[in-house]
């Protein structure tokens, strides 16, 4: 196992540095991604005469992401519902916030986020409001990720003799993000004024082994920026760290509503490679009560993201959840997944996916799901 990760390192690593433009060479002054996935499964199994399990679950994934200098804002939808013989269950979890930069130099933000979730098991939906100050900022990087990818198509395909240099793939990038002021400008034929701009960018380098990217290079660009037979995984760099006083709003069980708590927020991301992309999070809660770092709840994860081709992905993710109890020991939950997905057109996936999941006083749970995604954009 220990081999094959270091494999993939290193070929990462070859391809990273082959190329003249790195992902964190991509500072715009506003970045912007939305994503809408839909996936769904059903599982069924008879033995003899008698139905042993009947359960279907569908998850819809919403996810908004936009940040300039002066502000910044995130929204996060995460629904998941399901059927398991005739008992129906949910799970729905919004997460939205906003910040505004103090000091563009130093990016330096107050910031306001609002949580709310309701299960089935709940008597009403639970929610909380938090308020801080931290520093750092993200970057959404797919654009060039698109360019790149474009480049090796025009590589492999002896249109280009060369990796581009590095000015050239960070125009054509900006030239990507800049499809929809195409769409307003030139409606219905925005296509051809958005090729020619790029195809502008690339005949300046005096690099193409033709007059022109030809039809195969306008296929190519196409198959890349509209999804066709591939697509291009978000790209996001960067890290925030912040602090802030969460003050709870409803609880699910209509109970009391507790005292604020002191939160610490971290977030990290960064494509290892082109190919690799790693996520991680962590949050910590204690009571600012007489509880004060008596009692401890932390939530933290990590995402890894590897292409395995144009086609195939592959897709873990990692959970911990740490709740320490005053005058008792931790209790430790761990969830882990891992999914292959394979490309299939307009949009949609064909998913294998495995589950690990451990929480405390439980038996171990492992499982298996086939399914379809669809990300509607």
């Amino acid at each position: 196992m220990k081999s094959i990760i270091a494999l993939i390192i290193i070929l990462s690593a070859q391809n990273y540095f082959s190329q003249n433009v790195r992902v964190t060479d991509y500072n715009v002054p506003v970045s912007e991604a939305t994503t809408l996935r839909f996936d769904g499964a059903w599982n069924w199994s008879q033995s003899d005469n008698i139905v042993t399990s009947n359960h279907a679950n569908g998850n819809i994934l919403y996810q908004s992401f936009y940040s300039s200098l002066p502000l910044a804002w995130f929204l996060n939808l995460d629904a998941t519902g399901g059927r398991n013989f005739a008992e129906l269950n949910h799970n729905i979890k919004i997460d939205g916030s906003f910040r505004k930069y103090i000091f563009e130099e130093t990016n330096w933000f107050g910031f306001s986020r609002l949580t709310a979730q309701h299960i089935n098991t709940y008597r009403q939906i639970a929610s909380d409001l938090s308020v801080g100050f931290g520093f750092g900022r993200y970057i959404n990087a797919t654009a060039l990720a698109k360019a790149v990818r474009i480049e090796g198509h025009l590589m492999n395909d002896l249109v280009l003799d060369g990796h581009l240099p590095k000015e050239t793939l960070i125009n054509i990038a900006n030239i990507i993000e800049r499809e929809n002021e195409f769409k307003v400008i030139y409606g219905t034929t925005y296509e051809t004024y958005w090729f020619d701009a790029i195809e502008h960018e690339v005949l300046k380098t005096g690099m193409l082994t033709t007059d022109g990217l030809g039809s195969l290079g306008i296929l190519r660009m196409r198959q890349v920026l509209f999804g066709i037979n591939e697509r291009v995984n978000e790209r996001y760099y960067g890290w925030d760290t912040s602090i802030g006083i969460l003050f709870p709003l409803t609880t699910e069980d209509k109970s009391a509503i507790g005292n604020p708590n002191l939160t610490l927020n971290n977030r990290y991301s960064f494509p290892i490679s082109w190919q690799t992309q790693i996520n991680c999070v962590a949050e910590v809660f204690t009571p600012m009560d007489s509880l004060f770092l008596k009692q401890i709840h932390l939530r933290s994860g990590v995402d890894f993201i590897y292409e395995l081709s144009n086609r195939i992905n592959f897709v873990s993710a990692y959970r911990l959840g740490i709740v320490k109890p005053i005058n008792e020991s931790a209790l430790l939950q761990h969830n882990l997944t891992a999914s292959f997905w394979y490309y299939i057109e307009n949009n949609i996936y064909f998913t294998v996916s495995g589950r690990f999941t451990k929480h405390p006083n439980t038996p171990r749970i492992m499982s298996s799901s086939v399914g379809l995604q669809y990300n509607l954009f």
